[in-house]
């Protein structure tokens, strides 16, 4: 998969799939734009459908992997990951955090996060909403 960072957008992921190529640009907003075959056919999702679909890609695993964006002034700015008690409360682990381009992997609970990160987590699909609503 080629990823390629779309400054002042998001990013853009693509695949060359037996039907075509297939390419993902994940919005800073959340929208996501999914483009399918040559020339490409554009079909754009919010981020709750684009989760949905991603959870129906994942197949019969019962897991997701997710990237959320905290916002500029998310109410777990300042805090821990521990103090958040990010996995007891939502069941849900943080694995990345992604910040001024740089990606910290497999982050300590005392790593504090900050307005702008982009945390990428993995769990169930039922235990997001809650996350989300934890950090953002």
């Amino acid at each position: 998969m080629d990823e390629q960072s779309l400054p002042g957008i998001g990013y853009r992921y693509e695949i060359e799939a037996e039907g075509g190529p297939v390419s993902v640009c994940i919005h800073h907003s959340g929208r996501c734009d999914l483009y399918v075959g040559s020339p490409p056919v554009a079909v754009t999702l919010d981020e709750d459908q684009a989760r949905r679909l991603g959870a129906v890609l994942t197949g019969p695993s019962g897991l997701v992997i997710e990237s959320v964006e905290l916002g500029l002034r998310p109410k777990s700015a300042g805090r821990t990951i521990a103090e958040l008690e990010v996995r007891r409360r939502t069941r849900m682990t943080i694995v990345a955090i992604i910040r001024d381009r740089a990606t910290l992997l497999s982050p300590d609970p005392d790593e504090t996060l900050h307005g702008g990160d982009r945390v990428v987590v993995v769990g169930r699909p039922d235990d997001l909403d809650g996350l989300i609503g934890l950090l953002t």
